[in-house]
């Protein structure tokens, strides 16, 4: 009974995640690297995004669509004068919007902010005026309505941080454009061989503290299912890929405690001999 109960929860969870599952990645060519208040950030196309949207739900305005409930300009930093006097402030713009959308014959709704800086002076001291604000703020906030329901999840917790991770969906891309697709996955399946190899044989041999080889095989064995998904490596060969890196960390681990121990024992019969010699 309760393994039928557990089974049950399970399945729940699972219809619960399947939009989440179906969205969350973004393909490398609808991202760009940008630069918002001198920190540089994953940024992602806007009509990729409405095309998720589209797909999922339908046309905007039959499927899923949204309103600007609140739109309001907010004063912004000071600006000072060269004789320190109060001059005025930047400004920035600002919108809620309230996104619904249609799913299983279900209506739901999300709330986001969107900002866009309006008027502001650039470091150079000149002033700028953004006539695209009102856009930007309604494209700032449609994108992170759409992120709460898992909408390129990748980019906005951060795996696009990691350069294995852009690597493997530029390589997706890669294979979707392919004229010679079993070339492609050889070529492929091979370099996901070499991978394997290499990692293995850092964590053996080169890597000299026991918590970074621990930190570098965790690393590997997260990027793991990934690069084999790209691959379309079987499962089997994944398995036998996460046994051979977790038992080359195990041997470097090893490696590592022994080398010391050896170290210290020579230390210790060596000091005898040179403070007799002090």
């Amino acid at each position: 009974m309760s393994t039928t109960h557990d089974n049950a929860g399970q399945q729940q969870a699972g219809s619960h995640m399947a939009l989440w599952d179906r969205v969350k990645t973004t393909p490398e060519s609808a991202t760009k690297e940008a630069t918002v208040g001198g920190q540089k950030i994953r940024a992602i196309d806007t009509v990729h995004m409405i095309r998720m949207a589209t797909r999922e739900f339908g046309p905007m305005g039959i499927g899923w669509g949204y309103s600007i409930d609140d739109e309001r300009f907010d004063q912004g930093a000071p600006v000072i004068d060269e004789k320190g006097a109060l001059i005025g402030h930047e400004q920035t713009h600002t919108i809620r919007m309230t996104l619904w959308f249609m799913h299983d014959n279900q209506r739901g709704e999300v709330t986001q902010y969107g900002h866009t800086r309006a008027i502001y002076r650039t470091t150079m001291g000149k002033w700028i005026t953004d006539g695209e604000a009102p856009k930007k703020s309604t494209s700032d906030a449609m994108k992170k309505c759409l992120s709460l329901l898992g909408f390129a999840a990748d980019v906005f917790s951060g795996l696009y941080d990691d350069t294995g991770y852009v690597e493997a969906r530029k390589t997706e891309e890669r294979l979707e454009k392919s004229e010679d697709l079993d070339a492609e996955l050889d070529r492929l399946r091979q370099e996901f061989k070499t991978w394997a190899g290499n990692q293995s044989e850092m964590l053996r041999e080169k890597i000299p503290h026991p918590r970074s080889i621990a930190m570098a095989a965790d690393k590997a064995l997260s990027q793991l299912d990934d690069r084999a998904r790209v691959a379309r490596v079987d499962d089997h060969t994944r398995q036998i890929v996460r046994k051979q890196i977790e038992d080359a960390a195990k041997y470097g681990t090893e490696r590592v405690v022994s080398e010391r121990e050896e170290a210290k024992r020579v230390a210790q019969t060596n000091q005898p001999e040179e403070a007799t010699n002090g």
